[in-house]
C-alpha cells in the first residue's frame, strides 16, 4: 500500500475566540512553532471583558456586605451571585491566574490573554495583530505530533487480506531502509469509487519527530491465513480494546485512556475469533498455476511407465492469493511436486499432440470454449489451421479494423469514452469493407464465419458508458484473435497479447497492442500498469514468444 502522514486528529485543537474584541499583541506569529500547555498565545482587548471582571468584583462586595447580615438566605444570595460572575469569566476561557489576580487587586481591565489549552505546534495560524474577531472565530490549530496517523490506501481487491490489529511496516521517502511499525487502528467502511481503493489508518507513536504530516510513504501488510483461507489475527485473542478508541488495547479488563468508556473484548467486536485457527494451509507457488477463467491447471510430475518424467494437468481449486503463493482448497495432496516453471511450455506441447490440456480436458469435448468474456493467456485456443495468404488483397480491407480494434482498447485504457466509441463506430464501417480477395475455396468459407463472428462481437456503443464498454471488450478479442491465428495480418512486428488475471473478478482477460508496455483497458488509470505479455501473433498468424 500507499500513503501519508497525517495529524492524529484526536490530539488537535482549534484555539477560537470565546468572546468579540481586538487582538493586540501575538505572542506566536508564526506557524510550526512548539508551546506547551499554558502558554501564552495573545492578548486581546474586550470591552466585554471589563464589563464581566465588574460583575465578579461587585459580587465580592456583596459577599463582604452580606457577612454580617443576620440571615442566612441574604449570604447565600451573595455568593451565589459571586459564583455565576467568576463562572462566567472561566466560561469566557480567562485563565485561573487572572481571575485570582483580579479579586486580590480588585483592578479590573479590558485586556484579556489567550493561552494554549494543550502542547503541541501550530500547525496552522490564523490570527494577525490588529485583527477584530467575533465570538467563536479560529485563531490557531495546534496539534501533538507524538502520536500520528498514516492513512494508507487499500485497493478493493487486497481488502480480504487487511483486518483490524494486524501489524503494519512502512518506510519513507525522506529515511529509505528504516522501517517504522504500528497497527491497523481503522478501515473505513466506504469505498472511494474514482480510485477503487479504501482508507487504512495505522496509529504511530512518533516521539522521535521524525514522521512528519504530508510525508509519502510505501507500507506492507503481511497476512496470516488460517484454515480455509481466512484472515486471523491471533495476537487479538483475549485482549480488551475501546469501542470508541479502538487503538487502545489492554490484557485486563479496565477503562479506557482516552475518554474512560468500559473496555470490552475483541472478540466482540468481531476484531479476534473466540478460537483462532492454527492450522497450515496447502500452498503452490503462484508460478504453477496456470488460469483460464473456468478452471485452474498446474502440472503434476509423475513417473511414466518407463520410469522418465512425465507431467500431468490437475485441476485445483483455488483459495485466496497471498503474495507470490495460492492456497489450495483441492486436487493437489501435500508432498506432491508441481512444475513452477515453464508450464505454459508443457501445456503447449501438450496441445501440439493433442492430449488433454489446459484448455481441453481429459473428457471434455474438444469444441467447446472458455467463454469469450475471460479470455486466458497462451494456449488459451487450441491450434486453429491457418488460412494466411502474404500479400493477399484482403490483408488491406481487414486494415481498419485491426486499427480501429487497438484503438478501442487504447482509448479504454485512458478512460476517453469519447474515443472508444469513435473507435468503435469505425471498427463497424470497416467491417463493411471487409472482403476475402486472394482467398479461395474453403478459406473464402472460413473467413465469412470469423467476419460474421466479429460483426456479432462488435461493441454497442451508442449510449454506453466506459465500464459497458469494457464488459464489450473480451469477446471482441476473442475474435480478434481468432481471425487472425486464422488468416494473420500485414504489420511488420507481431501483436502482443497481453493478459491481466483480475478483471472480471480474477477471471483474467487478454487484449492486444501494438508494444508489450502493459495499459490495462479493463481497469484504466485505476490499475494502469497491471497485466504482463503473455504471447504475440505473426504476420502469419503463428502464436510466438512476445
Amino acid at each position: 500500500m500507499v500513503g501519508k502522514v497525517a495529524p492524529d486528529e484526536t490530539r488537535m485543537t482549534y484555539v477560537s475566540s470565546y468572546i468579540p474584541g481586538r487582538l493586540d499583541r501575538l505572542f506566536v506569529n508564526y506557524a510550526g512553532i512548539f508551546v506547551r500547555q499554558g502558554d501564552h498565545l495573545a492578548e486581546m482587548y474586550s470591552p466585554d471583558v471589563l464589563v464581566g471582571q465588574q460583575e465578579l468584583l461587585l459580587g465580592l462586595e456583596g459577599v463582604e456586605r452580606a457577612r454580617n447580615a443576620s440571615e442566612a438566605s441574604v449570604r447565600q444570595r451573595a455568593e451565589a451571585v459571586l459564583e455565576a460572575a467568576r463562572r462566567k469569566l472561566e466560561l469566557w476561557a480567562i485563565p485561573k491566574d487572572e481571575i485570582e489576580r483580579l479579586q486580590r487587586e480588585r483592578r479590573p481591565t479590558d485586556q484579556v490573554r489567550i493561552d494554549a489549552p494543550q502542547s503541541g505546534w501550530v500547525l496552522e495560524r490564523l490570527a494577525y495583530q490588529g485583527m477584530y474577531v467575533e465570538t467563536g472565530t479560529r485563531l490557531f490549530t495546534l496539534a501533538d505530533l507524538r502520536s500520528v496517523w498514516v492513512m494508507l490506501d487499500a485497493y478493493e481487491l487486497d481488502l480480504p487480506f487487511l483486518r483490524y490489529g494486524q501489524r503494519v511496516e512502512f518506510e519513507t521517502e525522506a529515511y529509505p531502509g528504516r522501517r517504522f511499525e504500528g497497527r491497523i487502528s481503522y478501515i473505513d467502511p466506504r469505498l472511494t469509487e474514482l480510485t477503487r481503493t479504501v482508507k487504512v489508518r495505522v496509529n504511530v507513536i512518533n516521539e522521535d519527530m521524525q514522521l512528519r504530516p504530508g510525508m509519502f510513504l510505501r507500507a506492507g501488510v503481511r497476512a496470516q491465513i488460517g484454515e480455509g483461507g481466512q484472515v486471523i489475527e491471533p495476537s487479538l485473542a483475549g485482549k480488551w480494546i475501546c469501542p470508541m478508541h479502538p487503538e487502545i488495547v489492554k490484557d485486563v479488563r479496565g477503562a479506557c485512556d482516552n475518554c474512560g468508556m468500559d473496555l470490552v473484548t475483541a472478540e466482540s467486536l468481531g476484531f479476534a475469533a473466540p478460537h483462532t485457527p492454527s492450522a497450515r494451509v496447502l500452498a503452490v507457488p503462484q508460478t504453477a498455476v496456470l488460469l483460464t477463467g473456468r478452471r485452474a491447471v498446474v502440472y503434476v510430475e509423475n513417473k511414466g511407465s518407463n520410469g522418465d518424467l512425465a507431467y500431468e494437468g490437475r485441476v485445483v481449486e483455488l483459495g485466496p492469493r497471498a503474495g507470490d503463493w495460492y492456497v489450495v482448497k483441492g486436487g493437489l495432496n501435500e508432498g506432491e511436486r508441481v512444475a513452477t516453471r515453464g508450464a505454459f511450455q508443457i501445456d503447449s506441447a501438450l496441445q501440439i499432440q493433442a492430449r488433454p490440456s489446459m484448455m481441453q480436458p481429459a473428457g471434455e469435448d474438444a469444441s467447446s470454449q472458455p467463454d469469450a468474456r475471460s479470455a486466458s493467456p497462451p494456449g488459451s485456443m487450441p491450434a486453429i489451421q491457418s488460412h494466411a495468404v502474404a500479400g493477399a488483397m484482403y490483408h488491406q480491407h481487414m486494415r481498419p479494423v485491426l486499427d480501429a480494434a487497438i484503438a478501442f482498447t487504447e482509448a479504454l485504457a485512458a478512460d476517453d469514452v469519447q474515443a472508444a466509441r469513435s473507435a468503435a463506430e469505425k471498427l463497424r464501417e470497416g467491417l463493411k469493407q471487409a472482403s476475402p480477395h486472394g482467398l479461395s475455396g474453403t478459406s473464402m468459407e472460413v473467413f465469412a464465419e470469423r467476419i460474421e463472428a466479429l460483426r456479432k462481437a462488435l461493441p454497442r456503443a451508442d449510449k454506453a458508458d466506459v465500464d459497458a464498454l469494457r464488459d464489450q471488450l473480451a469477446p471482441l478479442n476473442s475474435a480478434i484473435e481468432k481471425y487472425i491465428r486464422t488468416f494473420g495480418h500485414d504489420r511488420t512486428q507481431p501483436l502482443v497479447r497481453m493478459f491481466c488475471p483480475m478483471a472480471f473478478d480474477n477471471r483474467g482477460a487478454s487484449w492486444f497492442q501494438l508494444d508489450d508496455k502493459v495499459r490495462n483497458p479493463y481497469f484504466g488509470k485505476r490499475m494502469y500498469r497491471c497485466g504482463e505479455a503473455t504471447a504475440a501473433i505473426a504476420a502469419d498468424g503463428r502464436e510466438v514468444r512476445p
